[in-house]
């Protein structure tokens, strides 16, 4: 494990990230009557009111629940492009819902770290996973669990496919930085430091002066002072 130094530095890194900054009109989806409350949710978590947004969520969600078509599987997508690949390559009778369920869902996640229930956030997400298959925010947000439950060969594993999503479509992409961060935190858990200053300077150069890839930067450089050191004794 890193130092607590390091942990607690990347533990700033927003988790669960309610609304995306990508607006993309979906006409096609399912249930986007709902999709208001949806976004009304990020108030309540701006504001602190956890408990508020935790019990908005699960209204909404009952909401879109009760247009589901019980005979098909339901998935969301932010856009049409996320919607034609996943077709194309499934073949599954299946509805779109609107990405404001996937929202509802992923608030009650939040609400369960912030309760630090991270079994119940892991759940929570892994259901929002299942829903929202190329979600690279969920992604994101299973791999910070994990390495807070110290595991980060499988948080990186999560990290990596965020990066992955978030490369491939437009609507993911404000997810890119993030997943690199989190590629270097879980890299210098398994003490892998040049790969980790690999990704937090790629994360750089898409957020310039990002706080926690510069304090990481400074950290990996003090852990090859210390290394110097011990090895010169």
């Amino acid at each position: 494990m890193a130092t607590l130094c390091s942990v607690s530095a990347f533990a700033e890194e927003p988790t669960i990230t309610v609304i995306s900054n990508v607006k993309l009109a979906v006409a096609h989806a399912k249930g986007v009557e709902f999709s208001a409350d949806s976004e009304a949710l990020h108030q309540f978590i701006n504001t602190r009111q956890f408990e508020e947004a935790d019990k908005r969520a699960k209204l909404n969600c009952a909401s879109y629940e009760s247009i589901f078509d019980r005979s098909k599987k339901q998935f969301s997508f932010q856009s049409d492009e996320e919607f034609r690949e996943f077709n194309k390559a499934n073949q599954l009778d299946f509805e779109w819902i609107d990405w404001g369920y996937k929202t509802c869902l992923q608030t009650q996640a939040f609400v369960a770290v912030e309760n630090r229930d991270l079994e119940r956030a892991l759940t929570m997400l892994r259901r929002v996973e299942a829903l929202a298959p190329v979600s690279a925010g969920t992604s994101t947000e299973i791999g910070y669990i994990l390495n807070q439950q110290g595991k980060p060969a499988s948080a990186l594993q999560a990290y990596r496919h965020a990066q992955e999503l978030s490369t491939r479509y437009l609507s993911q992409r404000p997810y890119l930085a993030i997943a690199l961060r989190g590629i270097g935190f879980s890299l210098i858990e398994l003490k892998q430091l040049d790969e980790a200053e690999k990704a937090f300077q790629e994360s750089l150069q898409i957020e310039p002066g990002n706080k926690l890839a510069t304090s990481e930067l400074s950290y990996i450089q003090g852990l090859r002072e210390q290394r110097q050191k011990t090895q010169l004794r």
